[in-house]
């Protein structure tokens, strides 16, 4: 298996500037890297090829969720400050868009429910998590959250809906 390098991913734009998939797998590595303010040139550079990609806007969100998800001063990723409740409002925004193109995004209900969570909106990260869970009741990370978040044990949470086996035979 070959591994996917920047440059490697930089010589296939270079060699097709329309390959959508090596442009966002480019963001992505940039986002990882924690270089945010590149990754979200690229989403943009993205979005003039397929405004309707949800993967863009989660990306988008990420970027600007990042240091509230990661507990790490704004300073050390962007180089300045930033106010908390416009990364939060950006992230929001951009994540509320993803889950609007493709409502089984589970990643954007989960990433929203977090932020809820760290801004103490409990109620509405509950909803989040319940959303999220209502696509792929498998997620344990999301159930571990929804359980530290309300104290109360995940069955008595989750809506009757949300079945967390196998189905049952009729």
């Amino acid at each position: 298996m070959e591994l996917i390098t920047r440059e490697t991913l930089e010589e296939a734009i270079r060699s097709n500037p329309d390959d959508i998939d090596a442009r966002l797998n480019l963001a992505e590595m940039m986002r990882k890297d924690r270089s945010p303010e590149e990754a979200l040139d690229m989403y943009d550079t993205v979005i003039k090829l397929d405004a309707d990609n949800p993967q863009i806007y989660l990306g988008k969100g990420l970027c600007w969720a990042m240091s509230l998800l990661d507990n790490i001063p704004t300073k050390e990723i962007w180089d300045i400050e930033l106010d908390e409740q416009e990364m939060i409002d950006k992230a929001m925004e951009f994540l509320e868009q993803a889950a609007e193109l493709d409502p089984e995004l589970t990643e954007a209900y989960n990433i929203m429910g977090r932020l809820f969570a760290i801004i103490a909106q409990e109620e509405d990260a509950v909803d989040m998590f319940k959303q999220s869970l209502q696509i792929d009741a498998t997620q344990l990370d999301v159930l571990e959250d929804l359980k530290e978040i309300t104290g109360k044990p995940v069955w008595k949470i989750l809506d009757k809906g949300t079945w967390m086996g196998e189905e049952e035979e009729e």
